[in-house]
């Protein structure tokens, strides 16, 4: 058989402070072929993908992990064609944590590989977001941080993402009066239709007048640091907790820019706990207070609706990142191939 094209999204290089450029940190190679039938798989798998997931996290893996001119890696589902690991079987859909930016993967299973049931029935992009990293960080960093009771206010900045929008619906089921903003109009409706209680464009209304008009806050759940976070802990009630997921705000600063907190005596004086996470040693530590199934039944009955922002497109990829990194997205990003 003569070699199949496999155009792949190849990660150049990483920039301090630069939000990933198409054609210059990020390249769309066409060029590059696979022979399906004989690519050594090494005791993996070849896989045909079926979707890949553009997340924020991307970043921090090429300025610490990536290799230069190598393919670029994230969340990814793809279908096995060929298997030499008894643990997967040709037709098997599977999940990888370092899966190639192309149509046909070879994957180990040190990059993370499961094998995905999906009982549910759930369109298989449902486990590059809800379902999968953003969900998961959700709902374990939720569940094992926030400590939340019955009645108390949550904020959650960037509430609309992938991993906000999950926070805001069980904090919602949960019995607790939700904050929540984002950038956009559009990302405001949203907000309300899933339950919000108070939702707000953050670059039309102020962050510390909104919370002190509402009395308060007990749990910040974080995703952007800087000026926010601090503007924040001055409006947190007496024993808050302030969980932090991300920091956005200052993913694209050089050290020297980066803000700092002039807030943090307020830790003592209001008895603050913080705890930053990384999902994996969350879990390592926590383990994952059933996600999967419990997350799963949620969605299925409607009570936790998320947005994708699509393309059927490999190479808008590049492009979905760096809107993602500056908050020009809609949704979830996810490449959806035929």
């Amino acid at each position: 058989m003569s070699p199949t094209p496999n155009p792949t999204i190849i990660f150049v290089s990483a920039t301090p402070g630069k939000v990933p450029v198409p054609g210059e940190e990020l390249v769309y190679r066409q060029d590059v072929t696979i022979d399906i039938e004989k690519e050594p798989l090494n005791g993996g798998i070849l896989t045909k993908t079926v979707a890949l997931g553009i997340d924020v996290w991307l970043i921090a893996r090429m300025a610490y992990e990536f290799k230069p001119n190598t393919p670029l890696l994230g969340y990814g589902i793809g279908v096995v064609l060929r298997s030499e690991n008894p643990k997967f079987q040709v037709g098997d859909y599977v999940q990888g944590r370092s899966y190639p930016f192309a149509p046909y993967a070879v994957l180990s299973e040190d990059g993370g590989i499961r094998v995905l049931k999906n009982e549910a029935g759930l369109p298989w992009t449902a486990y590059l977001g809800v379902l999968g990293l953003a969900g998961e960080t959700a709902w374990v960093g939720y569940k094992a941080y926030a400590q939340p009771k019955k009645g108390e206010t949550i904020y959650v900045s960037t509430g609309a993402g992938a991993v906000g929008g999950v926070i805001c619906q069980v904090a919602k089921a949960e019995g607790l009066r939700v904050i929540a903003s984002a950038g956009s109009d559009s990302k405001v409706a949203f907000l309300k239709e899933i339950g919000v209680d108070v939702a707000f464009n953050y670059k039309k209304q102020d962050v510390g007048t909104v919370l002190k008009e509402n009395g308060g806050v007990d749990i910040y759940w974080d995703h952007v640091g800087g000026k926010t976070l601090e503007t924040v802990m001055g409006c947190m009630n007496k024993y808050g907790r302030i969980v932090i997921c991300g920091l956005i705000s200052q993913f694209n600063l050089s050290p020297a820019e980066r803000h700092a907190n002039k807030s943090m005596p307020l830790v003592l004086m209001k008895n603050l706990t913080i705890n930053g996470f990384i999902i994996t040693d969350a879990i390592a530590k926590f383990g994952d207070f059933e996600f999967e199934s419990e997350v799963t039944k949620l969605v299925k009955a409607g009570k936790i609706r998320a947005r994708e922002e699509t393309s059927d497109r490999l190479e808008d990829a590049m492009k979905m990142l760096a809107d993602c990194l500056v908050g020009n997205n809609e949704g979830k990003g996810v490449i959806v191939f035929a």
